[in-house]
C-alpha cells in the first residue's frame, strides 16, 4: 500500500531556502573550517560573516547571531561589508522564524527610518534593504508585501548583480505562493542567468519542478555540485531521487550530517529507510526526530509510518491520533490512521478515515488510491472500483490511480477494462512500466 506523507517541502523551500547562500563562498559552509578562520583573524569581518553563515546553515542560529554581531563590530569604514553582515543577521532571524527582528535588521541596512539630519543611505544599501525585507515578508508567506519591496528596486539605479539575483528569487517565491508556477520558473531561470554559479536558484527551481511532478533532478544535481555542504540542496535532491535508493539515502544522510537538528531531513531520511526496508535505521532516526521536535505533527506521522512498516498498526494509529490532536486538519495524520485501520483489517473504520483524509487535501490522490487498495484487500471489490474510478477522474495524470482502478477491475474479471486502465497507467506520471507490464501479463 502506497502512501505520501505530506511533507513541508514547499514551506521549507519558501521559509528556509532563502537563507542558504549569502555572498560567502560555498566552501566556507563547514563549521569547523569557518570557525578556525574566524578565530585566526578576529578582526576580519569577512571571516566572521562566513562563520556566522556556517553556524546558521548548521541550525545553530543563536551562536550564529552572536558571531555575526561580533563581526558587525569590526566593519567600521566598510559600509558594503556591514550591509552584508546585517543581511545575514536578518536571514538568521528568518531561520528562527522571528519576523519582527528580521525586518528590523533589514531596515537597519538603509537606516530606515533615518536618524534626524542623517544623509540618505547610499543606493546600494537601499537596494539591499529592500530585497532583505522581501525575504522577511516571505517568512509569513506575504507575497504581496514581498513584491512591493522588490518593486521599489526600480527606483534605485544600477543595483548590484547580487541584489538583482536575490530579487529574482524573492519574486519567484512570491509567484509560487500565488500559484503562478510558470512565472516563478521564469524568475528562477532569470536568476540563474544572472549568477549561474550560485546554488539557490537551482534548488528553488528543482524543488518546484519536483513538486509539480516534473523533472527537477538536473537543477538539484547542479545545486549540490555547486555547494555540497548545503543541507537544503541535499534534502531536495534526496526527495527527488527514487525513495530508498542508495543515492537518495546518501543525499539525505549528508543533509543531516550538515545540520543534525534538521527535522525535515530527518523525517525524509526515516521514510527513505522504510522504503529501503532498513527498519532498524528508520526507528533510530525517528527516536532522534521525536527528541528534537516532540510536538511536531509530521514527526509523529513519520513515527507512525515506521511503526506501520514494522507491523505495529496500533502504535501507528496512536501516532496518527496524536498528530491529529496537535493539528486537526493535516491530511497525513488521517491517512496514517486510515492505513493503520486497514492494516488491522478494520475496513469500515479505514474507509471512514480515508474519506476524512480526502476532504482535508483534494490535491493528493493517495487517500483514494489507498482506499481502493484496502477495499480490494478486504474483498470489497465494488468499493475498490468506486474509489479507483474517483481517483482516475480527479487525478487522470497519476499512475497510481490508474493502477488501483486496474487492480479492482481485474479482480472483478473485467479484463478489457483492467487492460485499458493499466495502459493509461503506463502513460501517466510516476509510472513503473515493468511492474505494470507484469500486471498486464497476468490478465486472462
Amino acid at each position: 500500500m502506497q502512501y505520501r506523507v505530506v511533507s513541508r517541502a514547499f514551506g521549507l523551500v519558501l521559509g528556509v531556502l532563502c537563507t542558504t547562500s549569502a555572498p560567502v563562498s560555498a566552501q566556507t559552509s563547514s563549521v569547523a573550517e569557518a570557525r578556525e578562520k574566524a578565530r585566526a583573524t578576529p578582526a576580519n569581518a569577512e571571516a566572521s560573516l562566513a562563520y556566522g553563515q556556517a553556524l546558521r546553515r548548521a541550525g545553530r542560529e543563536s551562536e550564529a547571531l552572536a558571531e555575526l554581531r561580533r563581526g558587525l563590530g569590526v566593519t567600521a569604514g566598510k559600509p558594503e561589508l556591514a550591509s552584508r553582515v546585517q543581511w545575514e543577521i536578518a536571514r538568521t532571524h528568518i531561520a528562527k522564524r522571528e519576523f519582527e527582528a528580521a525586518l528590523a535588521a533589514c531596515r537597519s541596512i538603509a537606516r530606515t527610518p533615518p536618524a534626524p539630519n542623517a544623509p540618505p543611505a547610499p543606493p546600494a544599501a537601499q537596494a539591499t534593504s529592500r530585497v532583505c525585507a522581501s525575504e522577511a515578508h516571505l517568512l509569513w508567506r506575504r507575497g504581496t508585501e514581498a513584491t512591493a519591496e522588490i518593486a521599489e528596486l526600480a527606483k534605485i539605479k544600477d543595483p548590484s548583480i547580487e541584489v538583482q539575483y536575490f530579487a529574482k528569487l524573492a519574486t519567484g517565491r512570491a509567484h509560487e505562493l500565488a500559484s503562478k508556477e510558470p512565472d516563478a520558473e521564469a524568475s528562477y531561470r532569470d536568476a540563474i542567468r544572472l549568477a549561474e554559479s550560485r546554488p539557490d536558484a537551482h534548488v528553488l527551481l528543482g524543488a518546484m519542478l519536483r513538486r509539480l511532478g516534473k523533472d527537477g533532478l538536473p537543477s538539484l544535481r547542479k545545486a549540490v555540485e555547486l555547494d555540497r555542504f548545503d543541507p537544503v540542496a541535499q534534502l531536495e535532491l534526496g526527495r527527488a531521487l527514487a525513495p530508498g535508493s542508495a543515492e537518495s539515502l546518501t543525499a539525505l544522510e549528508r543533509a543531516v550530517a550538515e545540520r543534525p537538528t534538521f527535522a525535515d531531513a530527518l523525517r525524509a531520511l526515516a521514510e527513505g529507510y522504510v522504503a529501503a526496508n532498513r527498519l532498524a535505521d528508520a526507528k533510530r532516526t525517528v527516536e532522534t526526530i521525536l527528541k528534537i521536535a516532540p510536538n511536531d505533527v509530521f514527526s509523529h506521522v513519520t513515527a507512525g509510518r515506521v511503526a506501520l512498516a514494522e507491523g505495529r498498526a496500533d502504535d501507528a494509529i496512536k501516532e496518527g491520533e496524536i498528530a491529529s490532536k496537535l493539528m486537526p486538519n493535516v491530511q497525513a495524520a488521517r491517512l496514517l490512521v486510515a492505513d493503520g485501520w486497514a492494516k488491522k483489517g478494520e475496513i469500515d473504520l479505514a474507509v471512514e478515515a480515508y474519506q476524512a483524509a480526502v476532504g482535508l487535501d483534494r490535491s493528493d490522490p493517495t487517500p483514494l488510491v489507498n482506499a481502493s487498495q484496502a477495499c480490494l484487500a478486504a474483498g470489497r471489490v465494488t468499493s475498490a472500483k468506486a474509489f479507483g474510478v474517483r481517483a482516475t477522474k480527479d487525478f487522470a495524470s497519476h499512475a497510481g490511480a490508474w493502477v488501483a482502478l486496474g487492480d479492482a477491475l481485474a479482480a472483478d474479471k473485467d479484463v478489457a477494462g483492467a487492460r485499458a486502465a493499466y495502459e493509461n497507467a503506463k502513460k501517466a506520471r510516476g509510472a513503473d512500466p515493468a511492474a505494470i507490464d507484469k500486471k498486464l501479463s497476468r490478465l486472462k
